[in-house]
């Protein structure tokens, strides 16, 4: 299994590739953009292609990770127990039990 942050990577990545006009505006990018704000051109870009796909989550209102992982991992069986290790730490963050979250959630 994945880390959030890995899965969160790789359906990032699947947002570019079914957008390629938005993915040709990263390409597009310029140094000096970049030397505005201290920020080699692979970090700016890769900093505006998390804000696309944030934008993106944003407008559908979804959770950045639970739609990363949906997206992301194609065995439904592991996708299920990401999701749940992440609302685990999710619930945990909060000082919730288990029990408590889910309940709260309706899960």
């Amino acid at each position: 299994m994945k880390t959030p942050q890995e899965y969160y990577a790789i359906a990032r990545s699947m947002f570019l590739s079914a957008h390629p006009d938005l993915q040709a505006a990263l390409d597009e990018l310029k140094q000096e953009e970049a030397d505005s704000v201290n920020m080699t051109l692979p970090q700016y870009r890769d900093m505006q292609a998390d804000r696309l796909y944030a934008a993106f989550l944003r407008a559908k209102n979804q959770d950045a990770i639970l739609f990363s992982i949906q997206l992301a991992e194609p065995n439904k069986e592991v996708a299920m127990q990401a999701i749940e290790a992440y609302l685990r730490e999710h619930a945990a963050a909060l000082g919730m039990t288990w029990e408590e979250f889910c309940q709260k959630n309706q899960l």
